[in-house]
């Protein structure tokens, strides 16, 4: 039997909008019948334990998934001072998954990175990535497929899956964690984010709580909970306003109509806009005026941020009723 490594080290949000072109994978086409693993993050290993146990025949969490790559702090060091520690550190986990003897290592990440693409190289005989426009330094790979020409990532990903498993991709973005508490009037107000560029000031959200349509009010996830309870949360809620991370893809997946208050930068294009062919209730609010890229490094940060803060608590509110469908029809 084929031994198959598929190799998915990103964020949260990132395995939402691929898990299902998994589930593809794992029932049709050329790898149904292989013995499927998985090395991931982490990070949502409840998610993929509870909803999608049956998508592999094994699942491998990475120990610590930033040791493999270069921290956010190296981005200021030489490269021979930070390639020192990550290369030490990818050697000794690809020499464990060297020993477990996998005939192909498939990395079908959506926007491919150098890092990645270093520690993939080498762990079996054939090893398959996605195109990115560099085929000098991806020449290294055994097959590269397309991600095709839409930006949006769970459109790119099931392209991908469809060249990998030789049929045509079906998946659907959707998420089903069962029977939720019906609660109307919650609204979930998801205020964190991964990088504080991303984080839309505390001071607008308690503008918003005071904009909110009558007879609604605004809860938050509580710390130390669940990945799998945290989805369930989502799914008793009316509406969701999230920052730019993982919770405005779990309200979409599971039809939940939701907010993103983007800075008008990062994720532009392949997490948002969504768009109108998934059938998805998304408004986006960004900045009137986006920044100028490239900067400085720290430069290029502070305008995103200052450009996030700039989107007004009116404006949210404004599309929260549009996504919820409060006053469309009568123009209110």
């Amino acid at each position: 039997m084929k031994r198959v490594l598929i190799v998915r080290l990103d964020a949260i949000g990132d395995y939402v909008l691929w898990r299902n072109c998994l589930r593809f994978m794992r029932n049709r086409g050329q790898y149904s019948g292989a013995h499927l693993t998985v090395f991931g993050n982490p990070a949502w290993r409840d998610l993929a334990e509870t909803f999608d146990a049956d998508c592999a025949d094994e699942w491998i969490w990475a120990d610590n998934k930033n040791d493999l790559f270069r921290r956010s702090c190296e981005n200021l060091l030489p490269y021979c001072v930070w390639h020192r520690r990550v290369a030490a550190t990818q050697e000794k986990t690809k020499a464990i998954l060297r020993a477990r003897g996998f005939d192909e290592v498939v990395s079908p990440s959506a926007f491919p990175d150098a890092l990645l693409d270093e520690f993939v190289v080498g762990i079996a005989p054939v090893t398959i990535s996605v195109e990115n426009g560099d085929l000098g330094r991806r020449a290294k790979f055994s097959r590269l497929v397309s991600p095709g020409e839409e930006p949006f990532v769970f459109l790119r990903n099931k392209a991908i899956a469809s060249e990998l498993a030789g049929s045509a991709c079906d998946a659907r973005f959707s998420l089903d964690v069962g029977a939720t508490p019906e609660k109307a009037g919650r609204i979930l107000f998801f205020d964190d984010a991964s990088h504080w560029t991303r984080r839309w000031p505390a001071c607008r959200w308690r503008e918003l709580r005071a904009m909110l349509p009558p007879g609604h009010v605004a809860v938050f996830a509580q710390k130390g909970k669940s990945l799998s309870d945290f989805l369930r949360l989502v799914g008793s809620c009316e509406a969701v306003v999230s920052n730019d991370t993982m919770a405005l893809h779990v309200a979409a997946a599971l039809g939940v109509p939701a907010v993103a208050v983007v800075n008008g930068v990062s994720g532009r294009g392949g997490f948002w806009p969504y768009p109108e062919s998934l059938g998805k209730r998304v408004e986006v609010c960004m900045p009137s005026e986006v920044p100028r890229i490239p900067l400085p490094l720290i430069g290029s940060r502070a305008a995103q941020y200052a450009a996030l803060a700039s989107v007004s608590a009116r404006q949210v509110a404004d599309a929260l009723r549009k996504a919820m469908g409060i006053g469309v029809a009568n123009g209110k």
